[in-house]
């Protein structure tokens, strides 16, 4: 960095420059104090509207860090709503099934009957009851809201904030981006035996790639300015952004190549002929093959907000564990939920617009082995750092400039926890 640039960190003083507490990243009781005070406060990503589409169209969603499990469901109104998975009368859990479409959800226990709207509608041999009125005995609801089509949560029954004061400050200039127009080409699931702050962290950071991704994607690293350093950051009250530039001439910096084709695709092609001779035919036989086309000038204001050249895509933190990394015409949505101090849940999902033609889903197949890749590599490091900072060999670690979204995580997470112990 030259003598003229300014630090990113230099914006946001509040946040320091010094080392950063590992204690957070270990502590079991540290981790009771997170569930209590943020996730069981705090909105929480569990899905989109897609997967529930019609009216009966339900999941069901664990969620281990509130020691819960609840139903999604569409209502015949269109409304999703969704509810504890636990029947009022023996609090067996009613659903067993972890999707479907059903009329009414009956409890295989004994038989109670419930509605999409939770409202106890059945009750076998009910006159055996005593004064048992049904209004009272409904599903206890879960506070559900969706912003730009993502399902969100909230354990409060009445939250601090709504879904729509909690994320307008920092990402209202990226409604309008085309989600509905894309659709899930491929995902995954895996338990990784790390603290959950810990994998976040190595996704909301790009001085790694150089070095993790070296060869997996080395063709799409921009070396013009050292460690892939950001193009801008964006740090709010609890969410944070980042911006990051490619060489638009590779298969997997140019993601418009597939929608465009023309110049976008020519240079992408000469780039990857030699180097990567399957990129370029995974390309080559998708140009054209995508449903929809989406011209960068139609993209709201916040996705590339620098209005970089060499943009390759946006890191969005929704605050607590939810990651969206926005492209130009594809995003990847990944969940890093804890289900113990040292363990997370890890989610992810990968949009793309629909392929017509077999040449465009064979470049989808190209682009999730390649990912594949990516992933694979970054979570080779998760599980060797928490057990490297469990042995107590180092306190604390240290952050530079373009680490600042993992030293605004652990601010946050740590004024949130300290807020509730006092």
């Amino acid at each position: 960095m030259s003598n003229e640039a300014s630090f990113f960190t230099d914006r946001y003083p509040e946040l320091g420059k010094g080392p950063v507490s590992l204690a957070p990243y270990i502590s079991p009781e540290y981790y009771e104090r997170e569930k209590a005070e943020i996730f069981k406060k705090t909105w929480l990503h569990v899905g989109r509207v897609e997967e529930i589409p019609n009216a009966g169209d339900y999941f069901v969603k664990e969620l281990a860090v509130c020691d819960t499990e609840i139903i999604v469901v569409r209502t015949k109104s269109g409304e999703i709503r969704a509810m504890h998975n636990v029947c009022a009368h023996r609090m067996n859990q009613l659903v067993y099934e972890k999707c479907g479409n059903t009329r009414k959800f009956f409890c295989k226990f004994h038989g109670w009957a419930y509605d999409l709207e939770g409202r106890l509608t059945g009750v076998p041999d009910e006159e055996c009851f005593f004064d048992l009125k049904r209004e009272d005995y409904g599903l206890t609801q879960v506070a559900c809201s969706v912003w730009q089509g993502f399902i969100f949560v909230n354990m409060q029954s009445e939250p601090a904030q709504s879904l729509e004061e909690f994320m307008k400050p920092v990402f209202g200039d990226i409604e309008g981006y085309p989600f509905e127009k894309l659709t899930c080409a491929f995902q995954w699931s895996s338990v990784v035996n790390c603290n959950w702050k810990l994998g976040l962290d190595a996704f909301q950071e790009a001085y790694h790639v150089a070095y993790v991704h070296g060869n997996s994607i080395a063709d799409a690293i921009d070396k013009s300015n050292g460690g892939m350093r950001p193009l801008d950051v964006i740090c709010g009250d609890v969410h944070r952004r980042l911006s990051l530039a490619g060489n638009q001439k590779s298969v997997y910096g140019n993601p418009k190549a597939v929608t465009s084709g023309g110049a976008a695709a020519a240079e992408a092609l000469a780039e990857s002929g030699g180097s990567r001779p399957i990129a370029a035919a995974a390309l080559r036989s998708a140009i054209g093959s995508a449903k929809h086309d989406f011209p960068m000038d139609a993209l709201p204001s916040g996705v590339n907000w620098t209005k970089s050249k060499n943009w390759l895509f946006d890191i969005n933190v929704i605050f607590p564990d939810f990651y969206v990394s926005l492209r130009p015409n594809y995003y990847q949505a990944y969940t890093f939920r804890p289900v113990a101090h040292n363990k997370m849940l890890f989610e992810a999902r990968v949009y793309y617009p629909e392929m017509t033609t077999a040449g465009g889903r064979f470049f989808l197949e190209y682009m999730k082995v390649a990912l594949r890749d990516v992933l694979l590599e970054d979570m080779s490091t998760l599980e060797r750092t928490q057990a490297a900072a469990e042995t107590g060999a180092k306190s604390h670690m240290i952050l530079q400039d373009s680490e600042i979204l993992v030293r605004h995580q652990a601010h946050v997470v740590d004024r949130l926890v300290s807020v509730g112990s006092n």
